[in-house]
């Protein structure tokens, strides 16, 4: 009986819960119909809840695909007028011409605390989070793509620039570019330079791009260092792109660089030594001479100071008596006959302490 009872209680609970379940509605607020291969556009998501729907989350992650290519931008989740509200901003990118049929799912989990099944059994002190998955199908979107081969597509620019244009031979110059601007930059293909007679160094290309509502956007930038024995011309650089703004591919070209390099300094030009003079000469030659005399007896000098310098002396084992008394011990626990009278003088107080040192210092202890 009690077991019955359970299951009516158990049907009971799980017909309460759903009726009282949160409904949601997927819609497409925004979407463009028509976009050119490499032309990004946004499609604007919108799941809408009819309560505030705090134990849902939303897990909604769009997938690329070898026709386009899918990037989340944005995420709003707020609740208005009692009804939580979710957004997504999905940057959408055509690779490939034709007909698109993008569709998304996403996952929308139920979190429910305490399991009706303790709850039923009596089991009240049981915790535990219980999750109902369940898949929603977001509503398609259909796009046109129309055919585009330019390199890349937004509104673009493209600046080139050096650091000089008059060198000496093996001098470098530094040559810059940069890409600017909004759209799918993220496929730009760096250039490669090849320029006869002239040696290249190059950076691989340094991109600074986030990805926004208009593309990527930002700025890629390329450095080479040029170095050649004669002058030479940096050609243009050609950029095709697809104006999104005016719907219409333009070339973006810069203009050729010349490079005038001139000859490099040759050591044997440094001096001519044709053109001194007899007396300059001379005058040159009696330099160097008394430089190196006078060198040498700065060196001598030296030799003798050093030979010289004041040489600190060895501490005598008397230094650390302070009293003639102290002096008078030391002395005579030497038992030395050379210390015998200044042992004496010092008793009979014939001489002081500093007297007594200084005196055997000149002595060297010899009386």
């Amino acid at each position: 009986m009690r077991q019955s009872l359970g299951k009516i209680g158990l049907l009971w609970l799980l017909i309460v819960m759903s009726l009282n379940a949160a409904q949601y509605h997927w819609s497409v607020l925004k979407a463009p119909t028509q976009l050119h291969v490499g032309e990004g556009a946004i499609i604007r998501y919108q799941c809408l809840f009819d309560t505030s729907a705090g134990d849902y989350t939303v897990v909604f992650k769009p997938t690329s695909l070898k026709e386009y290519k899918a990037s989340m931008v944005t995420q709003d989740d707020r609740v208005s007028n009692g009804k939580r509200v979710l957004q997504f901003d999905v940057l959408i990118t055509p690779i490939v011409a034709g007909a698109l049929d993008i569709r998304f799912d996403a996952l929308i989990r139920h979190t429910t605390f305490a399991s009706i099944e303790n709850a039923s059994l009596g089991r009240d002190n049981v915790k535990k989070y219980d999750f109902n998955d369940e898949k929603a199908i977001i509503p398609s979107v259909k796009i046109s793509v129309l055919e585009n081969t330019a390199d890349l597509s937004g509104e673009i620019t493209l600046d080139v620039g050096v650091d000089k244009v008059k060198v000496r031979s093996h001098e470098p110059v530094h040559l810059s570019l940069y890409v600017r601007g909004h759209g799918n930059l993220n496929e730009f293909v760096p250039y490669e330079l090849n320029i006869s007679g002239v040696k290249h160094f190059s950076e691989p290309a340094y991109r600074e791009l986030t990805l926004g509502v208009n593309g990527y956007e930002g700025e890629i930038r390329q450095e080479f260092a040029l170095v050649a024995e004669k002058s030479y011309v940096i050609p243009s650089f050609n950029l095709s792109v697809f104006d999104t703004k005016r719907h219409k591919t333009k070339i973006l070209r810069s203009q050729p660089i010349t490079i005038e390099v001139q000859k490099g300094y040759v050591a044997s030009n440094l001096l001519d030594t044709q053109s001194l003079s007899h007396d300059t000469s001379w005058k040159r030659y009696a330099t160097y001479a008394f430089v190196m005399l006078l060198g040498a007896a700065v060196s001598e000098i030296l030799r003798w100071l050093w030979k010289h310098r004041p040489r600190k002396k060895g501490k005598a084992f008397w230094d650390t008596a302070t009293t003639a008394k102290e002096l008078s011990v030391l002395l005579a626990m030497k038992n030395d006959s050379r210390y015998r009278d200044m042992v004496q003088m010092l008793d009979e107080g014939a001489i002081s302490v500093h007297e007594a040192k200084k005196k055997l210092r000149v002595t060297g202890g010899k009386q």
